[in-house]
């Protein structure tokens, strides 16, 4: 009895000593510590310190067909749906994908999205009568090209000679009483994010062609943040308690186009064209 007693307390000793061990051992390799964070990018810098986003760019995915379900955003590039894409949404918040309208403008959204494919005047894309496409919508809707001067951001899109001038040097907003298609953009430089407030919109744009719309009280808050040396990440929060029930966000990533040379190509577009609004409501599917 007393030897079987005797080899339980040399058991146990053996077991402490392994135990102890092992800890001692994991002590010295910094008990599995978590690997290093990588460091952000550190983006060029322009000469009056701006961090250098100039050149070529395009949204991604592109397109404006409907920001609720992409399905159909890249039809203009290889002229058919793409079926992987179809409930996804450009909305980041809410999570369902879906923009928060009011019981109103839900309604008013879904009459125009079921005329758009045969319009009548005030169901016809604003974007198709050659008007500017508004903001955020000209960061998806063809390709861009980003200018930079002291104090200045500076976007030009080749569709319809669309261009949005941001100043970064601290000035003030325009008289609020003063609408524009394109709104009034104020921005600042946060280390690698350009935080721009954009207000002064009128309610004459659309998100896509589908109907999205908004109210000359949107506010959007932009955050362009440079990933890498081709990648911005963008984030917008768009405010319109005339419209929504309450603030919303979208995403996208604003990819380098290196296709193109040392200038933007222009897509022309001029309201009176037979192809432009008169032509469409007299020719459906033309």
């Amino acid at each position: 009895m007393k030897k079987r007693a005797g080899s339980l307390s040399a058991l146990v000793v053996v077991m402490l000593l392994a135990l102890c061990s092992a800890m001692i051992e994991a002590e010295g390799q910094g008990a599995q510590a978590p690997a290093a964070t990588a460091k952000p990018y550190t983006a060029p810098r322009t000469p009056d310190g701006q961090p250098d986003i100039r050149g070529m760019w395009a949204g991604t995915p592109g397109g404006s067909y409907n920001i609720q379900d992409l399905e159909f955003q890249s039809l203009y590039q290889n002229n058919r749906p793409n079926p992987a894409m179809r409930g996804k949404s450009r909305l980041i918040d809410p999570l369902n994908g879906k923009i928060p309208y009011q019981p109103w403008a839900a309604e008013k959204r879904e009459f125009i999205t079921s005329r758009h494919a045969n319009p009548t005047l005030d169901t016809l894309d604003p974007s198709s009568r050659c008007w500017p496409h508004g903001v955020p919508r000209h960061l998806y809707n063809r390709e861009l090209e980003i200018f930079q001067s002291p104090g200045y951001v500076i976007f030009f899109n080749m569709a319809h000679h669309s261009y949005r001038v941001i100043p970064v040097d601290g000035r003030p907003h325009i008289p609020e009483n003063v609408k524009l298609f394109m709104g009034d953009s104020r921005g600042r430089w946060e280390g690698n994010t350009l935080v721009v407030d954009v207000a002064n919109q009128n309610d004459q744009t659309w998100f896509d062609i589908v109907g999205d719309f908004h109210s000359d009280a949107l506010h959007i808050a932009e955050r362009f943040t440079i990933v890498s040396a081709d990648t911005i990440a963008y984030e917008a929060t768009l405010t319109d308690p005339k419209v929504y029930t309450r603030p919303w966000k979208m995403g996208l990533s604003l990819e380098r186009n290196k296709d193109y040379g040392d200038e933007l190509w222009e897509e022309a577009c001029y309201e009176s064209s037979q192809r432009s609004i008169e032509g469409m409501l007299n020719r459906p599917g033309q």
